[in-house]
């Protein structure tokens, strides 16, 4: 029996740690808010509903870090990507070099952020840092303890930094992840960041809906109608665009959505009105919300700056970003992860691909 932590009591955090321990492991489940904590203790684990139902009567739910960490294999942080900074500052002083980081997801560039601030931390022996593409599954929390899973999804490629380490902890991962796929590199994953395009535009250009209503308003049914589809497609072909300047091929929006939950349609707003797992998922109610203080920061604002520093222009992602800087009154440019924070500032695209492909 392996022993895991979770970091983060969210949606996605609850509903891995509610699977880790169907699958018979220790596992233990940490968040820094007590409140979340004790309601967890209080119903003596997770209810899982949806495409599965079980109980899952977690073995340690702790707001002490210490405490999640210690003897701990591998260590899911399950937080929005915005959090990564912060959680790597504070697991620093309790991590080993044998140990192992999956971010879930990492959205784009989270291993290299982690990486960074795990050595200007004082760690000085990295352990194995992953991130995956997505959350292995859509899924929805009502409440701590209380967790439904939506859809599991088809496929989760995975990068790892160094990649050679990887044959480490495959075994293990694979027996948790359906349909484990190896990226080769954390350019595939970080590029592959299908929120950054379903997320921050829709809720921006329903911005007078999203804050005057009271009825259900399904983000990706209603807040994605035609027109909005067909321009989250050109934003699209701008991330392809500079997916390939650093080599890598990555899928459309729409494909990775065919590929993912069988949908079938000849444009994205088809494609998405066809994803039955998508028809009890809400649009935010208020713009300072994760779809734009997690997406822009940490997926368009680093495919923009990646783009700069192979001499691409992304007008349309600059535009959504310059969006919700002047609607949230948040300059997501310095707060994201620019590359002075990602430390590539004055870096090529062809010396960031050696940058991140070390080994």
């Amino acid at each position: 029996m392996s022993i895991y932590a979770v970091l983060g009591a969210g949606n996605g955090g609850q509903a891995l740690a509610a699977v880790l321990k169907q699958m018979g492991h220790e596992v233990r489940l940490w968040n820094r808010s007590q409140g979340t904590v004790g309601a967890i203790q209080h119903g003596r684990g997770i209810q899982v509903t949806g495409q599965i139902t079980f109980h899952a009567r977690i073995d340690k739910v702790t707001s002490d870090i210490s405490e999640a960490l210690d003897k701990a294999r591998i260590i899911f942080i399950v937080v929005p990507a915005s959090a990564h900074l912060d959680v790597a500052k504070l697991i620093a002083p309790h991590i080993r070099g044998d140990q192992a980081i999956v971010l879930n997801p990492g959205r784009t560039m989270g291993c290299l952020e982690v990486r960074n601030a795990l050595r200007e931390n004082g760690l000085s022996e990295l352990p194995i840092i992953m991130e995956t593409q997505s959350l292995f599954c859509a899924c929805r929390a009502s409440s701590p303890g209380n967790v439904n899973i939506l859809s599991f999804k088809a496929d989760n490629h995975i990068s790892c930094i160094p990649k050679r380490r990887f044959v480490e902890v495959k075994d293990a991962l694979s027996a948790i992840y359906r349909n484990m796929l190896l990226a080769p590199s954390v350019l595939y994953t970080g590029f592959e960041n299908i929120g950054a395009i379903l997320h921050p535009a829709p809720v921006l250009l329903n911005t007078g809906w999203i804050e005057s209503r009271d009825v259900f308003f399904p983000h990706y049914y209603y807040g994605i109608s035609k027109s909005v589809a067909a321009f989250l497609e050109k934003i699209d072909l701008e991330r392809l665009e500079v997916a390939e300047e650093y080599g890598v091929k990555v899928r459309s929006v729409k494909v990775w959505h065919e590929d993912n939950y069988g949908c079938k349609g000849s444009n994205l707003f088809e494609t998405l009105q066809r994803n039955s797992a998508y028809a009890s998922v809400d649009a935010p109610r208020v713009l300072k919300h994760r779809y734009i203080t997690e997406d822009i920061p940490t997926g368009l604002v680093p495919i923009s700056e990646l783009a700069r520093a192979a001499g691409l222009k992304t007008p349309l992602t600059d535009m959504i970003i310059e969006l919700g800087n002047a609607l949230l009154k948040i300059d997501f440019w310095a707060e994201g992860r620019n590359l002075r924070r990602l430390g590539l500032e004055g870096k090529t695209a062809s010396e960031i691909i050696r940058c991140i492909n070390i080994d």
